[in-house]
């Protein structure tokens, strides 16, 4: 099992699904389960992150609005995704935005691994 994993389950287990995420914690968490592992793209969250007051509460559009522009810096991203990629964010603009959880965030970074497949 990956270390990310791991520590997912851990946080699952301990943290209660209610507490309220903080967008610094959001940061320390995408980075801390490998969810972003791009030195450039770590580089720029945490810079982001000393930009933002430590106790600013975690949106979903926010989050959405961070992994768009780290999706966007990466040099793979092409034309090709593009469309993929503004049609999942004009879906994520028609929902009503919300404070992040730990438990619907937690949710949403074990989708994130299960998508990005295991680690070779």
């Amino acid at each position: 099992m990956a270390e990310g994993t791991k520590l997912l389950e851990f946080l699952q287990n301990t943290v209660p699904a209610g507490t309220p995420l903080t967008v610094s914690s959001e940061v320390n968490i995408l980075e801390s389960l490998g969810v972003v592992s791009d030195e450039r793209a770590i580089s720029a969250m945490r810079t982001a992150s000393l930009l933002i007051p430590p106790d600013t509460p975690a949106t979903f559009r926010g989050l959405m609005n961070l992994l768009t522009g780290l999706i966007r810096m990466n040099p793979k991203f092409g034309g090709e995704h593009r469309g993929v990629l503004d049609k999942a964010l004009g879906e994520a603009a028609q929902l009503d935005d919300f404070l992040l959880t730990y438990g619907t965030f937690l949710a949403i970074c074990r989708k994130l691994l299960d998508a990005k497949g295991p680690k070779e």
